[in-house]
């Protein structure tokens, strides 16, 4: 079996997108190798990866902006023109190709939609580019059941299938001391980091050592992030620390040395960081926004999206209270274990396998 994949979401920082496409391909060349069950036809419309030999697949010349418009309007050119031929095609990033095969098309939430508090703007460009991909009848795949019964209800599909993703089970292990909290994620709207800053300043006059550290490249809230953060008073200010981008290394190393991993989305399809969090032993306080609940069970502190004092008093709460701290660990690697890469990937080679 022959399955195109998208790579294109490997080029450049790597955000939730492309840890998911990079752990996807390394899983199932593992199982290539050892089963010859799946040959992956690798594709990516960066012409930067291919002049930089980022992926070692084949490069579609059409420009990533342009591509969803062509395919939609157009419905060319197909992918084969490309490829050859080929079993089934995976649009890894809401994007899938006109072709003559089985069509699979991940999305990964509807965050885009920008119709839930905190959401940025409407992106007409997506929308279309899903609704297209279900009008002609692509297999639907996403990453949490939340985010599959959205799609049913928003676009009326009815071939929508589920597959976690899976995380790289780390061998570092959170020893901390240190009454740091971390976030990590770009500073989107919708990630919640100006809240986040907002319910320190709360919990920072009561508790003298607590620390901040935000992780993460500047996103669509990075203005209001730093302005609420120069707001705060000099003490208080001079205990938040705007890491920005680290490679993954250093971010897990960060993860690991946190005493706390907040995580106060208003919305997300998963919510990777939190799992990769628990996977380090590193206790988690998030939000009940989108998918979260589902993915954290009861191994994390949540709260409601936007409450800052009610952020506060949990980060507090798990900050002074060791025994707390130590049972959700305890949950939280447990929970971890049910996200790996190898259930991930046979889901996915199952899947492409029922509709070649």
């Amino acid at each position: 079996m022959r399955v195109a994949i998208d790579a294109t979401p490997l080029i450049g920082i790597r955000t939730g997108i492309g840890v998911f496409v990079e752990g996807l391909l390394h899983s199932i060349r593992e199982m290539e190798d050892r089963e010859n069950r799946v040959e992956m036809a690798e594709y990516t419309l960066s012409l930067r990866a291919r002049m930089r030999g980022q992926t070692r697949g084949t490069w579609v010349p059409i420009p990533a902006a342009q591509a969803p418009v062509l395919w939609r309007l157009l419905n060319a050119p197909k992918i084969e023109r490309f490829l050859g031929k080929v079993d089934v095609v995976h649009g890894t990033n809401f994007v899938v190709p006109p072709s003559t095969c089985p069509r699979v098309l991940t999305i990964h939430d509807l965050s885009f939609l920008g119709d839930y508090p905190g959401a940025g703007r409407f992106n007409r460009r997506l929308h279309l580019s899903v609704r297209k991909a279900v009008e002609s009848g692509a297999t639907i795949h996403t990453i949490s059941n939340f985010v599959g019964e959205e799609i049913r209800d928003k676009y009326g599909a009815t071939d929508v299938r589920v597959v976690y993703p899976g995380i790289s089970q780390s061998s570092t292990r959170s020893t901390s001391t240190i009454p740091m909290i971390v976030a990590v994620g770009t500073t989107q709207q919708r990630k919640g980091i100006t809240e986040l800053v907002k319910a320190f300043e709360i919990l920072a006059n009561h508790h003298k050592e607590a620390e901040l550290q935000i992780v993460g490249p500047p996103g669509d809230s990075e203005s209001q992030v730093v302005d609420c953060i120069n707001r705060l008073p000099l003490e208080i200010q001079s205990r938040v620390h705007r890491v920005g981008y680290v490679d993954r290394q250093e971010r897990d190393r960060l993860i690991a040395d946190a005493m706390i991993l907040a995580h106060p989305s208003y919305y997300e399809g998963f919510g990777l960081p939190v799992i990769e969090a628990m996977s380090m032993g590193t206790p988690v306080v998030t939000t009940t926004g989108g998918a979260i609940p589902e993915v954290v069970g009861d191994a994390a502190l949540t709260v409601a999206p936007g409450q800052v004092e009610a952020l506060a008093a949990a980060l507090l709460e798990l900050l002074n209270d060791e025994r707390s701290r130590n049972t959700l660990i305890s949950a939280g690697l447990n929970r971890s274990r049910k996200f790996n890469w190898s259930n991930s990937a046979q889901g996915m080679i199952d899947l492409y396998t029922s509709l070649a």
